[in-house]
């Protein structure tokens, strides 16, 4: 069996997972690995081959992430290979992940630069700004969201998060699905929505999307960034280079700075585990470093004095 035909089989056993992740895996063999062992017998297949397939990234200036996302694909196929016993041991797996910086570093606005950039918006825009940056939820989250999904706790008012509709990058539509964890959590609307969101669930009709595009349908990442402006309005107030992602990392922090504590914060954003939440914010939780720092020996200043010239 080549390792064309057996990627084709293993992508064939992976319909329970949303498209988009289908969708990803099915780019990257495609571009990447199937051109290079597309034709090899997995039989045959050496840590080389695998390491020729890096390689050609590399020489293409592909980044870090890309790289170990495509090895981590070339892994699981060929594990799919070894657990129907058609091979004895998985070659990809005695390959190290690329190194190199994988992602960028989260970034988040302050209080007032998330509302400066929410007052740029076009009206239609503004409360999918602010529910990003207050509430956390993934941009697909939001788009998903109906309603008929709002509801009222003991505690306030509530959306359920419980799907998710990610822009397909084949056709570009939305795709409505299981969220990313394929979990459900209920998320509390954030105090500047509220009269937002109970205004909507009155007067729109049963099914209508929360967070409406101008015509009523639903968003998708390219048509908001289009309406919003994104790249013009985030210059215009002095925030180049932000992106819509990083409303969710905004969120974070200002829980964080409210007194949230790691569970709240992870299961308002829909981390999988509080580990995850601990890896991204952990550093805004404690002011130990800080306190630390502020015990330690004190010294004179360390000021130039005019007596310090060198002679020649």
């Amino acid at each position: 069996m080549s390792f064309g035909i057996l990627a084709e089989e293993w992508q064939g056993s992976r319909q329970h997972l949303a498209v988009r992740s289908q969708e990803t895996t099915q780019f990257l063999l495609d571009s990447y690995v199937i051109p290079v062992l597309g034709r090899f017998p997995i039989a045959v297949i050496s840590a080389s081959d695998v390491e020729r397939v890096l390689t050609a990234m590399t020489v293409r200036g592909l980044a870090t992430a890309t790289r170990r996302r495509v090895l981590s694909v070339i892994r699981l196929v060929l594990d799919y290979a070894v657990r129907d016993r058609r091979i004895s041991i998985n070659v990809a797996r005695s390959i190290p992940l690329p190194k190199g910086t994988s992602k960028r570093e989260p970034h988040w606005l302050r209080a007032e630069q998330l509302g400066k950039l929410a007052d740029a918006m076009p009206p239609t825009c503004r409360p999918v700004v602010l529910f990003l940056g207050l509430a956390g939820c993934r941009f697909s989250e939001m788009c998903a969201l109906r309603v008929d999904d709002v509801v009222q706790t003991p505690h306030g008012l509530g959306v359920r998060i419980h799907r998710a509709a990610p822009q397909s990058k084949r056709t570009s539509r939305a795709i409505v699905g299981p969220t990313k964890t394929h979990q459900t959590r209920t998320v509390p609307v954030p105090p500047t929505l509220e009269t937002y969101v109970r205004d909507r669930i009155g007067r729109a009709p049963s099914g209508s999307y929360l967070f409406p595009s101008p015509t009523g349908a639903i968003w998708t990442n390219s048509n908001f960034r289009i309406r919003s402006r994104w790249t013009e309005t985030t210059r215009a107030v002095g925030l180049t280079g932000t992106t819509i992602h990083d409303l969710r990392h905004t969120a974070a922090s200002l829980l964080i700075a409210a007194g949230a504590d790691v569970k709240a914060v992870q299961m308002i954003l829909g981390h999988a585990t509080a580990t995850m939440t601990m890896d991204l914010y952990g550093h805004l939780f404690s002011e130990a470093p800080w306190v630390a720092m502020e015990r330690m020996p004190v010294f004179p200043d360390l000021r130039p004095r005019s007596d310090d010239s060198t002679e020649e």
